[in-house]
This record gives C-alpha cells, structure tokens and sequence, in this order.
C-alpha cells in the first residue's frame, strides 16, 4: 500500500539512494563500454594484422551491419524500451518507468555504442536509471507523486555521469518532459542531490579529474558585439534543429514500411552507416570524442567538407533512430553544431572560434529537445568558457524560433498540481 504522506528529509534520503544507485549502474555501464572499445576497436583488429585506422576503414561497414545484427538479436532475445519519447509518454501517465526491459535496454544500447552508431547514451542512461528510481520507489511503496520524483532523480544520476555537471543534468531531466521547460519544480533539489552523487561516485571510481570535457580557445571578455552574434547563431543553429526534425520525418516515412522486418533493417541500417563512415570517418560513433577532433583540426577542413559531415551525421542519426540502433540525439547534435559552429568560423573568421562552436552547439540541440537552461549550464561546463551569457542568448533564441516546432511529440504540460509539503 502506498504511504500517503513522506517527510522532506525521507525524500531527500531516498534520492541519495537513488543516486548511489544510479551512480554506480551508469559508471558500470560507462567502464564496460570503455572495456567494448578497447577491445573491438584495438585489439580485435590487432590480432588479425590491421594495425592502423587506414587500413580497418574498408572494413567498417562490415563491422557496423554486425553490429546491427546483434543488437536486433539482443532485443529480440531480451526486450528493451523505445527511448525517449516513450519514456516521457510513461513519466505523464504513469509517474513512473518501465524497469522490466532494463537489463535488455543496457545491452542493446551497449551493442549500439560499441559498433558505431550515431545515436549517444543519454536516452539509454535515462531508460534505465529512470527504471531503477521507479524500482526502487515500487519496493519503498511510496505515493505516484513521489514516485515520479525518484523516477526524475534516477535519470539525473545517470546524466550526471555523462554531462559532467550535477546542475545540468538536474535541469535536463526536468526539462525534457516538457515543451515550455522545467514544469516538475519539486521534483529539483532530490533531482540534485542524485545528480551529484551520479557524478561524483564517477570521478571516485573511475579517478576522473573534474574539469572541462574539451579544450576549447579562451575567451575570456565579453564584447557587445558578440550578443548580435549569439542572436545570429541561435537561428542558424535553430535551423540546423529543424533540418534535422525534417530529415528524421522524411527518413520515418520512408522506413517505416520496413519496420516489420526489424532484424533485416537493423542490420541494412547498419552497413549504411558503415559506408557513410566510409565518405566521412569522422561521422562513426556518437560524437563525444569527434568534437575534440573538431576543435582540434576542424580548421584545416573547408566550410564546405564540414558542412558536409554536419548533414550526413544527421542523416545517420535518423537512420540509427529508426533503424532499431538504441541511443539519443544530445552528442550527436553537439557535433552536428560543433560542424557548422566551425564552418562559420571558416567563413567569418571575425567569430572567435569559441563563440561560434558552442553557441551552434547549444542553439541546435536546443531546438530538437527544447532545453535551453540545462543545455545552456552544460554547455558552459564542458567548453570551461566564460560564455554563459552568450550560450544563454543562443538558447534562448533557438527556443523561441523552434517553441511550435516539437521533435518529441510526447512533450507536455503537467496535468497536476505539484507535490506539497507533507
């Protein structure tokens, strides 16, 4: 029977539960796939003479349809959940998430990861750790009210481990169940606490330092001139998000017929990402460790080479997504931006290369999952700038130009009233 009432601090006890939990299944997770890299990517071609990326590219495409393969295998065997726009369907109607597919969702999405796909962990990390905290708020026999709030904390755990700030993956979770940002406010400082215990069982196991993911040229003074210019981001990046919501479509439409034949697709779905990896290395895997590439010899590419691995990263991506690979669109919509961001650079050279890489970053995500105060905290994390004001500026346009545009159709206002104090 569930308890009618629940004292804050118990709350706030069981979102540090959930925390630790969800902390160690996503660093878990993060160590194997680290593991999977190294040895698929390293020592598998090692053992069969390969021994540099030049001569293992005419194979990808192998690898990845292989790939395709055993994650419809996977899913077939065990089962796994449908990503995001279901997870958010099941947090409105039901407070909570299916935790029946978790080991099932953690294999296929690992599978996904491993063999180059295009689609990121996020939606994977809050599948399961959202179905940990409803787990966990079941065995507890707590209100529908609460529970949903546990579901939220194991989501922020679990971001917390790869967005690298407690605060920002707080907010994205809180965010992304909705349309106009963040509706479930009670739902914030357990969301919080489970965030940071996430990110910080992390960088205790893994021995992790805490600082910014990617090196990106300091910009330390704000000129004015640059809020024009973030104003000016925000609608390219805006209109890079609706590209991609317009591709995805257009790509559903025409692979929806073949969605009866799950296992073939999977696999079919696989071997093209392979050959557009074979066009444009740098589109294979999620994009996480690509944006460092990016930063670092993104100059040396023309405007036209990177606007060209921005559009078939996207392409990739939609197929991932409805070809039955497991993942989400956050990295990869970071490298999608981190391409034009750069590719602007090229062509305006006056754009310091900070400003035009991470407000295109925050201004085209922004747009596909409508987030603008987590991504705008993320972003300002992971680049270790001084932008937050101009990352906020990015967002909040892209927001605004994108607001009657929606890519998870599953977005909605709160249909209650917010949990009050006991």
């Amino acid at each position: 029977m569930a308890r009618t009432s629940l004292s804050y601090a118990r709350l706030l006890l069981y979102a540090l539960l959930v925390g630790i939990l969800g902390g160690l299944v996503s660093t878990a997770f993060y160590q194997v796939l680290k593991v999977g890299f190294a040895l698929l990517w390293d020592t598998a071609p090692n053992l069969v003479s390969i021994r540099t990326w030049e001569h293992l590219y005419p194979y990808i495409p192998l690898i990845t349809a292989t790939g395709g393969l055993l994650v419809g295998l996977s899913v077939k065997c065990f089962g796994a959940t449908g990503g995001l726009t279901d997870a958010v369907t099941e947090l409105h109607r039901d407070g909570k998430l299916s935790y029946r597919y978790i080991p099932g969702t953690a294999v296929a999405s690992w599978l996904s990861l491993l063999f180059g796909s295009s689609a990121g962990p996020e939606s994977p990390i809050i599948d399961i750790n959202g179905g940990l905290g409803s787990w966990l708020a079941t065995r507890l026999q707590v209100s529908a009210a609460v529970g949903r709030i546990l579901t939220l904390c194991g989501m922020a755990a679990g971001m917390g481990v790869f967005f690298n700030t407690p605060l920002g993956a707080a907010l994205f979770v809180l965010e992304v169940p909705h349309r106009r940002s963040l509706e479930f406010y009670e739902a914030i400082i357990p969301a919080l606490i489970s965030a940071f215990c996430g990110f910080t069982l992390f960088r205790v196991i893994t021995g992790t330092t805490i600082g910014s993911i990617y090196r990106f040229p300091p910009y330390d003074a704000l000129r004015p001139q640059d809020i024009g210019t973030s104003i000016a981001l925000g609608i390219i990046g805006a209109a890079v998000g609706v590209l991609f919501i317009l591709i995805h479509q257009f790509l559903g439409r025409w692979i929806t017929p073949y969605q009866r034949h799950p296992l073939i697709l999977v696999v079919v779905v696989g071997g093209l990402i392979g050959l557009i990896a074979l066009l444009y290395p740098i589109t294979l895997f999620y994009g996480e460790q690509q944006i460092e590439q990016i930063l670092q010899m993104g100059t040396r590419y023309s405007a036209q080479i990177l606007l060209s691995a921005a559009f078939f990263k996207i392409v990739a991506l939609s197929l991932c997504l409805h070809g039955g690979f497991r993942g989400g669109v956050v990295f990869p919509l970071l490298f999608v931006g981190s391409c034009v961001g750069m590719a602007i650079h090229q062509v305006f050279p006056a754009i310091p290369v900070s400003v035009a890489l991470v407000d295109t970053m925050a201004a085209v995500t922004v747009a596909v999952t409508k987030t603008p105060l987590s991504l705008a905290v993320i972003l300002s994390v992971i680049s270790h700038t001084a932008m937050l004001p101009l990352i906020t500026t990015a967002t909040l346009t892209s927001y605004l130009c994108t607001l009657p545009i929606a890519w998870i159709a599953s977005q909605q206002s709160r249909s209650d009233a917010p949990l009050s104090d006991p």
